[in-house]
């Protein structure tokens, strides 16, 4: 059950922050970004512990927050490098 809840919500992230910084949910670079976000939720759980809303093991807010900063600092290397 956590795999499929850290899926959920990194796929949450990723279309959110592509949709808020790019203006679309694919695009060039979709597969990377996607990539970004599942390590970013990944990373934001296991580093910020277990605090406020924990579902099936996995640290919801803290995913999501990890998952936001990694997304949007992808999104600026990606366009620095372009």
């Amino acid at each position: 059950m956590f795999w499929l809840v850290w899926v959920l919500v990194s796929l949450i992230v990723w279309w959110g922050m592509n949709t808020l910084m790019t203006g679309k949910a694919g695009g060039n670079g979709w597969l990377a970004s996607l990539i970004v976000a599942l390590l970013g939720t990944w990373l934001g759980d296991l580093l910020l512990g277990n605090w406020l809303w924990m579902l099936a093991g996995f640290n919801v807010i803290a995913g999501a927050i990890g998952g936001i900063v990694l997304v949007w600092l992808w999104n600026l290397v990606s366009k620095q490098l372009k």
